[in-house]
C-alpha cells in the first residue's frame, strides 16, 4: 500500500506538471460553458449561494429561530450561514461534477490515445475553485463591513486546499466507478443532499445529542465548515485535533482515489 501510494504521488506530480496547459485550457472551456452566454455570467457564482442563504435564512433563522454558536463571535445568523454554505457549495459542486467527468468526456477517453483521463475530475474541481473564489469575495466583503478584518481570515485558504485534495480523491473514486456502474452519478446526487443536512451548516453543532456528536465529527465537512467559520468570523485557528483529522482524511481519500482510478482506468475505453 505504501509503495503504491509513493508511486502514485510521483505520478501525480508529473501529471500536473506535464499536462498543466491542457488542464488550464479545459478549465477555461468549462468556465465559458458554465457562465459565458448567460445573462448574469460569473455573477451566478454569487447569486446561487446568496439565494440559498436567503431561503435557508428565512426557514432556519426567521421561522425556526436558529442562532449561531457563541464560539464564532457573531450574533448574525446571516454571516454564520453564509460562512457555512459557501464552502459546502464549493465541495458539493466539485463532487457532483467530477462524478460524471469521465462519462461526459467519453470521446476524449476513447479516441485520444494516451489521454490522461486522471485530469478530468481535477478539471471539474478546479472549475469549482474559481466559482468559490468569486463567492468568497462576497463573504469577505460582508464580514469586513459588519465585523472588520482579521489576520486569521487567510486561513480559509488552508481549509480550501484540503477540500480540493479531498474532492479530487472522491472525484477519482466515483468517476471511475461510474464508468462501470452508471447509477453512481445518481447516487452521488442523493448522497450530497443527505450529507448537507448531516453537516452543521444551518443549525448549531450544540444541538446535536452528545451521544451522536462523535459520529457527526467523522464527517470531514464538519471540520471544514468549522474551520471557515473560525478563520472568518471568530478569528481563531481550528483545534489541532480537528485539523489533523481533516488533513488525514483528505490525503488518505486522495491516495485511495488515485490508486483505484489507475486500477480501473485500463477498461475505460472498452466500456465507454
Amino acid at each position: 500500500m505504501k509503495q503504491n501510494f509513493l508511486i502514485f504521488l510521483d505520478f501525480t506530480k508529473k501529471l500536473l506538471f506535464r499536462d498543466r496547459s491542457v488542464i488550464t485550457t479545459m478549465v477555461v472551456r468549462d468556465l465559458r460553458a458554465q457562465y459565458v452566454g448567460s445573462l448574469f455570467g460569473f455573477l451566478w457564482a454569487v447569486i446561487e449561494p446568496l439565494s440559498q442563504v436567503l431561503i435557508y435564512g428565512l426557514v432556519f433563522g426567521f421561522l425556526m429561530k436558529s442562532k449561531p454558536d457563541p464560539e464564532y463571535g457573531t450574533d448574525s445568523y446571516f454571516l454564520y450561514l453564509i460562512c457555512g454554505i459557501i464552502p459546502w457549495q464549493f465541495f458539493a459542486q466539485a463532487f457532483v461534477l467530477s462524478a460524471s467527468s469521465i462519462v461526459s468526456n467519453s470521446n476524449l477517453v476513447k479516441k485520444s490515445v494516451g489521454f490522461p483521463s486522471e485530469i478530468l475530475p481535477i478539471i471539474k474541481v478546479l472549475t469549482s475553485v474559481i466559482s468559490h473564489f468569486i463567492a468568497m469575495g462576497l463573504v469577505l466583503v460582508a464580514v469586513a463591513v459588519t465585523m472588520g478584518l482579521s489576520l486569521y481570515m487567510p486561513l480559509f485558504l488552508v481549509y480550501m486546499f484540503l477540500v480540493i485534495v479531498f474532492a479530487i480523491g472522491l472525484g477519482w473514486i466515483v468517476s471511475s466507478i461510474n464508468v462501470y456502474l452508471r447509477d453512481v452519478h445518481k447516487i452521488v446526487s442523493v448522497l450530497i443532499m443527505a450529507w448537507m443536512f448531516l453537516t452543521p451548516i444551518f443549525y448549531s453543532a450544540h444541538i446535536i445529542p452528545a451521544g451522536l456528536l462523535p459520529l457527526f465529527r467523522l464527517n470531514p465537512m464538519f471540520q471544514v465548515v468549522k474551520g471557515y467559520r473560525y478563520a472568518i468570523l471568530a478569528g481563531q485557528v481550528l483545534p489541532a485535533g480537528d485539523f489533523l483529522y481533516l488533513a488525514f482524511v483528505s490525503f488518505f481519500t486522495f491516495a485511495i482515489g488515485g490508486i483505484l482510478f489507475r486500477r480501473l482506468k485500463p477498461g475505460f475505453a472498452e466500456v465507454l
